[in-house]
């Protein structure tokens, strides 16, 4: 029957900015035009939600004439985290149920995936949808909405997480998060024993992670490169 929940041996959930991408995609296009640093910290000063602050930041940009080929030749610096592609073919290579949660937008995320052939790892991308209007300029929507008191208004890892595992009608033998940031918190506190949460050495999500300790259950394993990541997922794949 279609409604059987089905066993799977292991889920793996990647954020994407610090996490795929060695860097963060929403501030770098600050590299096309420098004044939208101090454009983006007032707006972060009022309260703004940072989904907003994008969308005005893409009208700046349009504004000052800059195109899509001038987000594609900007975007040629970021590069991926080393042994992250290798981490991504291997996932490929052995059919693991692969997804990304970011508080990036479609637009960034599919053009960089695509751009290192990298769009067929993932069966599922949960982020805020972006496209290009007819005049050429790049608009952001949020991604949902939710009830979270801990997450920005625009996005509830942990909501998408749990319904994306709901709506497969699979039940997982673990779960591996890979993550960096606070966003990421909420998702990592909602694990449960015999999953791991990979936290990168140096970020927010790792000292965040120490902090709460005695509320996560799953395990923290701290990274530096893809191939830390590696490494544990081909155990779990024995």
């Amino acid at each position: 029957m279609s409604s059987e929940v089905k066993q799977e041996r292991l889920l793996v959930v990647f954020d994407f900015d610090h996490t795929l991408a060695n860097g963060n995609t929403d501030t770098w296009i600050t590299k096309m035009l420098p004044s939208l640093k101090q454009m983006i910290s007032e707006h972060r000063k009022s309260g703004w939600c940072w989904t907003n602050i994008m969308d005005k930041a893409f009208s700046t940009l349009h504004g000052h004439g800059i195109t899509m080929a001038d987000y594609i030749k900007c975007f040629e610096s970021l590069k991926f985290i080393d042994g992250m592609k290798e981490t991504c073919s291997f996932l490929l290579s052995k059919n693991v149920p692969t997804i990304i949660i970011s508080d990036s937008n479609s637009y960034f995320i599919d053009h960089l995936l695509a751009r290192d052939s990298l769009q067929d790892v993932f069966r599922d991308i949960y982020t805020n949808p972006a496209s290009w209007d007819d005049c050429g300029c790049l608009n952001v929507e949020h991604y949902h909405k939710h009830q979270c008191k801990v997450c920005p208004q625009n996005l509830c890892k942990r909501k998408v997480l749990q319904e994306h595992v709901a709506q497969s009608c699979q039940t997982y033998k673990h779960i591996v998060y890979v993550g960096d940031g606070h966003g990421d918190l909420c998702p990592c506190l909602a694990l449960e024993h015999g999953d791991y949460i990979l936290a990168r050495e140096g970020y927010t999500l790792l000292n965040n992670l120490l902090g709460d300790r005695c509320d996560v259950k799953a395990e923290i394993v701290p990274w530096k490169s893809g191939f830390d990541i590696l490494q544990l997922l081909r155990m779990l794949c024995e």
